[in-house]
């Protein structure tokens, strides 16, 4: 890839769905590298937020099973403003998983004060304010209906908010996917339960319908799924019911704190039998007085727009469970003038995308080389190797997501000079409170159940007597899992790609 080829770069899906943080960081590291002549970000939406925007409406689309990653999500039509509204996945309630503190990019001149745990009203208002700086790049009410490659250039059709306006077209050299995987859900195909939910209609949900838990007052629930959304809609619907919750899941709790008297767990459901309303499980229990079940089983990775690429030797969706033939998570191996930021689950999806955006921004302004293809295919294969299915590809759970961070970092530390936007760097401290997460998140549950109040620090949880001493991590940065090896700033490019050579039994290196 040569420097001075790209000039023109698409962002699509800058806030939406989840890819608020994805977005907002390729934008800034783009301008920062001031080698772009154009840089256009398309929004679907009508504001900034992304996943942290409320919406009261519900999504038409969400259908049970739902199973197929292809499925193109339709808006609906806002009866005041005339334009589309597409339906959101946060409930009213939401309440971000990661400190304040080590959670957000840096904004100086955001002076609004956030509690140790924000809700998500919070951080919409936070990416509201960083977007406000790149407006005159953001074409709002912007739903991208194709993206594909023709004589070497990406053509990106959209269709423009006005209502009944025609499709239109633009080419860019380079395109960053943002558009995050919150979009369509993921509803397993279990037996029965297409005819359970034609019995009873509305028995059946998936957790991007839920919004409050007032409409399930004196109900009984089973939630299905144990991922941070199925235990904070169980607990909500605990308080709010008055009724036992129960709780489907695959294998046993490990967060901390003390379990809630009022969910009980259950195995997983074998099948529905729509004859009696029953719901059997794995175990052989049966449950007969379930008035809803909501799937909290998270969603399908799925980019309908690319149908080019889907529909081709190299697809990068297929079940929809993981991206494929994305170097490091993200670059497109087949043609690295495509990436696709904010894939990684159970990190700190501000801080990675971050690093992401740094890392391509620099290859697209050509002062980064990406290492041989063949290298880049290895990751992917040793990585497949190491996970135990599909689904979990993606995941860099701690120190994972900590240590990718600090990898790009040095990377972009080998460029010489301070020119362009860098990753946030990693404390020992922020490390520490990272490792801590579960804990922490219990005493701010547990401080806002004694006191009625949002906590604003860890010392306030430490003097409630929630919490002891903070143990501070020392463990150092691994960067091996990433299929390099990197000792210390002094390393050139060119020792990178040695040292990977060198790692990287096996493979067949091509320059």
């Amino acid at each position: 890839m040569t420097a001075g080829l790209i000039q023109r770069v698409a962002v699509l899906g800058i806030l939406a769905h989840g890819a608020g943080a994805s977005g907002l960081s390729a934008t800034r590291a783009l301008l920062e590298e001031n080698s772009f002549k154009k840089i256009k970000v398309f929004e679907r939406n009508a504001k900034a937020g992304g996943v942290w925007n409320y919406t009261n409406c519900i999504d038409p689309n969400v259908t049970v099973p739902s199973t197929d990653p292809s499925v193109s999500m339709e808006p609906l039509v806002d009866a005041t403003s005339k334009v589309n509204v597409w339906a959101g996945a946060a409930y009213d309630n939401l309440v971000t998983n990661v400190p304040s503190p080590i959670m957000l990019f840096e904004s100086p001149d955001y002076d609004k004060e956030f509690t140790y745990f924000s809700h998500r009203s919070a951080i919409a208002d936070f990416l509201q304010h960083y977007a406000k700086e790149f407006k005159d790049l953001i074409s709002y009410n912007s739903n991208v209906l194709d993206v594909g490659k023709e004589d070497g250039e990406w053509i990106v059709t959209y269709q423009p908010g006005e209502l009944g306006s025609s499709p239109r077209k633009e080419s860019f050299d380079a395109v960053v996917v943002a558009t995050g995987y919150f979009n369509v859900p993921y509803v397993p195909d279990v037996k029965g339960i297409a005819e359970y939910l034609e019995k009873y209609p509305g028995s059946i949900i998936h957790s991007k319908i839920f919004r409050t838990p007032e409409p399930y007052k004196n109900k009984t629930i089973l939630v299905v799924g144990n991922a941070a959304s199925g235990i904070d809609i169980s607990n909500q619907l605990a308080l709010a019911t008055g009724k036992k919750v129960y709780k489907s899941l695959r294998s046993e709790t490990i967060a901390p704190g003390k379990p809630n008297p009022a969910i009980e767990e259950v195995t997983e459901i074998d099948y529905f039998d729509p004859e009696d309303k029953s719901i059997h499980l794995k175990d052989g229990k049966i449950l007969d007085n379930i008035d809803v079940v909501i799937y909290a089983t998270g969603y399908l990775r799925s980019l309908p727009f690319l149908s080019q690429i889907n529909e081709g030797s190299h697809p990068l969706i297929t079940d929809g469970t993981y991206v494929r033939d994305l170097y490091l998570h993200f670059v497109y191996c087949e043609d690295p003038t495509l990436a696709v930021l904010g894939t990684p689950r159970f990190v700190l999806p501000f801080r990675v995308s971050q690093a992401q955006a740094c890392y391509i921004a620099r290859v697209w302004s050509g002062r980064l080389k990406l290492p041989p293809k063949a290298i880049m295919d290895h990751f992917i294969w040793k990585r497949y190797q190491e996970v135990t299915d599909s689904r979990s590809f993606h995941d860099l759970k701690y120190p994972e997501d900590a240590d990718f961070c600090e990898y790009i970092l040095a990377l972009c530390k080998l460029i010489p000079g301070d020119h362009g936007v860098f990753p946030r760097k990693w404390t020992k401290l922020e490390r520490s409170l990272r490792k801590d997460i579960g804990n922490l998140k219990v005493a701010f549950a547990q401080y806002l159940e004694d006191t009625g109040r949002y906590a604003t620090s860890r010392e306030e949880l430490v003097e409630a007597g929630l919490l002891g001493p903070l143990e501070i991590d020392d463990s150092e940065a691994n960067f091996s899992i990433f299929g390099q090896v990197l000792n210390g700033d002094q390393y050139t490019e060119e020792d990178i790609l040695e040292a990977t050579r060198d790692m990287l039994e096996g493979a067949e290196i091509k320059n």
